[in-house]
C-alpha cells in the first residue's frame, strides 16, 4: 500500500489508574470468584497477541515507531514477550501498557496469561497476508486491538476486514476489537463479521457498521457487547481477557465439555468449547441487559428501548448489553448439549450451555436443530446464535455469507415466542421472560433457500427472575480436582490507524 506523510495529533484521553480495579465487580468477576475460589481460571495457557496503532516520531512512520508496553512495569512481571515485527519499538508505549494492564497484567481477569506477542499494527496486518493463511503466531488464541482506523483506498480496507475475518475463520484465532470512542468512518477492525467488537457502557461509542463494498455494508449491529470503562480502550482488553478465560475452560475441560474438536496446524486441538464461534455466543448470551455498576454511573436501564433494537435482537447502542463473566463462564462450564436431531436428551437442555453443529444447513433433519426445555420456574432467557463469515483460502479471498435465523416456540401455547431473523448479520439473538410452566423450544433454522453445509454454535442462559444466581453446572467439577485515549491518527504503509 500507498505511504502516506505525516500524522494527525487529537487530544490524549488518559486512562485512569484505579479504573483498573474497580470494574470486576460490575462484570460478574467478584461473583465467579466467590463461587470457584482459587479455581476460577486467570487465562493460563493462553497464548495471546497484543496489537497497537504505533505513536511514531518521524514524518513518514517508518523509522521510530513506538508501540510496545514497558516490559519493566511492574504489571507485567514474569511475562515473556516476543516482537514478531520487522521493526522494533523505539520506546515503550504509554497506551500499551494501559491496554496490556486490562489484558493479561497482574490486575487483569487473566492475569495468568503468560506469552504475549507485541506487534505494532501494520505489522500485524502484514502477518495476515499469506495465501497459505499462515497460523498465528506462537499459537496465539485472542488478539487485542484498541486501535481503529481505515486502509489507504476501499479496497485495501476491504482486503484487510477479509484477511482478518479468514483469521478467525481458519485458525479460530478470536479478534476482539474496540469501537471508535465518537461517531466516525472507521471500518477497520469494528467492521469485521467474525470479531468482537466491543464499546462502553455508556453507549456513547461508534454504532453500526461502515460501509466499505458490496459485503461490507453499513448498519450491521457493532457493537456486539460493551464493559463499564470511560473508553473503548479500556473496554476492549477488559472483554479480551474475559474471553481468555472461556478459551482456558473450554481447553482444559477437553471431553469432558465438548463433543468434538478440530485440530488447527501451528495450534493445535481446539475443542468445540473454545471456539471462536462459541466464546463470541457465549459472550453475548451471558451479556447483562441492565446493569447496576458500582465502578461508574454509567449503567444500561433502556436496553431496545423504543427505536434502539436491531434485526438480530439487540440494541444499537449496547450490542448484547454488558460483560457478565460469571454467566459466560456457566454457559462453557454447562458443556455441549446436541440438538434433538442430532441426538440430544429428550427431556431437554439445561439452565446454561452451548452447542456446536459443524454440518448445518442440509436437507431433511439437518435444515432444523431443535433444543427442548420447560420453564419450570419464573425464568429470564438469553440466547445467542453465531456463525462465521467463510473467507476462502484463495487470491480473491471469496467469502461466503449464509442466512440462518433463531426463534423460540412455545410448545404449550402453540405459537412463536420469539425471533430473530437479520439477513445481513451474522448472529441472532433472543432476550425474553418465559411463562412459567410452559415448554419451549429453540431452534435454528436456515434462511437459505438451497441446502447448505456450514457450523455454527448457540448459546444460552436462562436466570432466575430474582437475584438469586444461577447454580453452577455440574462441569464445575471438573475444576475443582489508544482505545483509551484517542490520541494518534497514524498513516502508514498498510492502514491508517488510531489508538484511543
Amino acid at each position: 500500500m500507498t505511504k502516506k506523510p505525516g500524522f494527525y495529533l487529537f487530544p490524549m484521553l488518559f486512562f485512569t489508574s484505579a479504573a483498573a480495579a474497580d470494574y470486576k465487580a460490575d462484570i460478574g468477576y467478584q461473583a465467579l470468584l466467590t463461587q470457584l475460589g482459587a479455581n476460577t481460571p486467570t487465562g493460563a495457557g493462553v497464548n495471546v497477541v497484543h496489537a497497537e496503532a504505533s505513536l511514531v516520531e518521524s514524518r513518514d512512520h517508518s523509522d521510530y515507531p513506538i508501540y510496545a508496553p514497558n516490559i519493566r512495569n511492574t504489571q507485567f512481571a514474569g511475562k515473556t514477550f516476543s516482537f514478531p515485527g520487522k521493526k522494533a519499538s523505539t520506546a515503550p508505549s504509554g497506551h500499551a501498557d494501559s491496554v496490556g494492564a486490562r489484558f493479561y497484567g497482574k490486575d487483569s481477569i487473566a492475569n495468568g496469561i503468560g506469552n504475549i506477542a507485541s506487534y505494532d499494527a501494520n505489522a500485524w496486518i502484514d502477518s495476515l497476508i499469506s495465501p497459505t493463511a499462515l497460523a498465528p503466531f506462537n499459537a496465539s488464541r485472542i488478539a487485542n486491538h484498541s486501535w481503529v482506523g481505515k486502509g489507504d483506498t476501499v479496497p485495501e480496507t476491504a482486503m484487510i476486514l477479509r484477511l482478518v475475518d479468514r483469521q478467525v475463520q481458519r485458525n479460530q484465532f478470536i479478534q476482539v476489537v474496540g469501537m471508535h470512542n465518537s461517531l466516525s468512518d472507521s471500518p477497520l477492525l469494528g467492521s469485521a463479521y467474525n470479531a468482537i467488537a466491543v464499546g462502553r457502557t455508556d453507549g456513547r461509542q461508534d454504532r453500526g457498521s461502515d460501509a466499505v463494498d458490496s459485503l461490507y455494508i453499513s448498519g450491521r449491529t457493532r457493537p456486539d457487547l460493551v464493559a463499564p470503562q470511560t473508553t473503548t480502550s479500556g473496554a476492549t482488553p477488559i472483554v479480551a481477557a474475559a474471553a481468555a478465560l472461556l478459551v482456558e475452560t473450554g481447553h482444559k475441560g477437553g471431553a469432558n465439555l465438548s463433543q468434538g474438536s478440530i485440530n488447527i496446524e501451528g495450534v493445535g486441538t481446539v475443542y468445540n468449547a473454545e471456539r471462536a464461534e462459541t466464546v463470541k455466543a457465549a459472550l453475548l448470551a451471558g451479556a447483562d441487559r441492565a446493569t447496576q455498576n458500582t465502578s461508574t454511573t454509567d449503567n444500561i436501564v433502556d436496553y431496545r428501548s423504543s427505536g434502539h433494537q436491531t434485526l438480530n435482537g439487540l440494541d444499537d447502542r449496547f450490542g448484547a448489553g454488558q460483560l457478565n463473566i460469571l454467566h459466560s463462564y456457566q454457559i462453557i462450564a454447562g458443556g455441549e448439549q446436541d440438538s434433538l436431531e442430532d441426538g440430544g436428551a429428550a427431556n431437554g437442555i439445561g439452565l446454561a450451555g452451548f452447542d456446536v453443529d459443524t454440518a448445518f444447513g442440509g436437507l431433511a433433519s439437518n435444515s432444523l436443530a431443535t433444543y427442548k426445555f420447560a420453564a419450570a420456574t419464573a425464568l429470564n432467557l438469553q440466547a445467542s446464535l453465531v456463525w462465521n463469515l467463510g473467507v476462502s483460502n484463495d487470491l480473491n479471498l471469496t467469502t461466503t455469507l449464509y442466512d440462518l435465523n433463531l426463534e423460540l416456540f412455545d410448545a404449550t401455547a402453540q405459537n412463536i415466542a420469539a425471533f430473530s431473523a437479520s439477513s445481513a448479520d451474522n448472529s441472532e439473538n433472543l432476550w425474553l421472560r418465559l411463562v412459567t410452566g410452559h415448554d419451549y423450544e429453540l431452534r435454528v433454522k436456515s434462511g437459505e433457500a438451497s441446502p447448505f453445509s456450514w457450523d455454527y454454535a448457540l448459546a444460552w442462559h436462562m436466570s432466575p427472575l430474582q437475584s438469586a444466581p444461577v447454580p453452577l453446572p455440574g462441569a464445575f467439577s471438573l475444576f475443582l480436582s489508544v482505545l483509551g485515549g484517542f490520541g494518534w491518527l497514524v498513516r502508514g504503509k498498510r492502514c491508517n490507524t488510531e489508538v484511543f
